[in-house]
């Protein structure tokens, strides 16, 4: 689930179990375990030369699949976000083997504007790849995108809304210079009188 984590933050969370489902949450809210990178694997809780029976090798191959793709996606989130993007954090789930394996996982990224319209338009492009740089996005990555792409075009309607702003200024100021000069060529001519095309001389005898 993506969350507000603060102003102008948004948090990927890619927490789904083996088998398809949330992970079981404890009565505080909490999960089998949740800690921030980096994370090794506890200590397996079997003894040694304990084996798995069939079914229990099938979930720990489940969960180490699992593990795989949740860091893959939250990677690729943290790669194409880079400076935007916080660092990562997995809930764990607890293997038939003893193992811990990351089944959930999420990245904060700084989604608020900035005061230029122009930069909100770039970073907004970098947070909306970002969201989609998994090669799975899921619910959450596409709503953090379409929170992007809506800053983005309000960012560019300011853009388009101040160049109009300037291109009016801009006539207004050609136009009274235009009106500005034909006051001066008028001004130059006045009280002047045209010369005769032609003329008579009288012949005095």
């Amino acid at each position: 689930m993506i969350s507000a984590v603060g102003s102008g933050s948004a948090m990927w969370s890619y927490g789904v179990t083996s088998d398809g489902r949330q992970p079981a949450r404890k009565p505080d809210g909490s999960t089998d375990s949740a800690e921030t990178e980096p994370k090794k694997e506890a200590r397996p809780a079997r003894g040694p030369g304990s084996k798995l029976t069939p079914d229990q090798q099938q979930v720990v191959s489940e969960l180490q699949t699992r593990d795989r793709a949740v860091r893959a996606h939250e990677a690729a989130h943290k790669a194409v976000g880079g400076s935007l993007a916080g660092g990562m954090s997995f809930s764990y789930q607890t293997g038939p083997d003893g193992r811990q394996y990351a089944v959930g996982g999420e990245v904060s990224i700084d989604t608020g504007g900035e005061r230029d319209p122009k930069a909100t338009i770039a970073k907004m492009r970098q947070v909306i790849a970002a969201a989609l740089a998994p090669a799975d996005p899921s619910s959450q990555d596409l709503a953090v995108a379409g929170q992007a792409q809506a800053s983005m075009a309000e960012a560019q309607r300011q853009v388009t809304q101040a160049q109009g702003a300037s291109s009016k200024d801009a006539e207004k100021k050609q136009a009274g210079e235009d009106a500005a000069a034909k006051q001066k060529t008028a001004a130059s001519g006045y009280g002047t009188r045209p010369e005769a095309a032609g003329g008579l001389l009288n012949l005095v005898a």
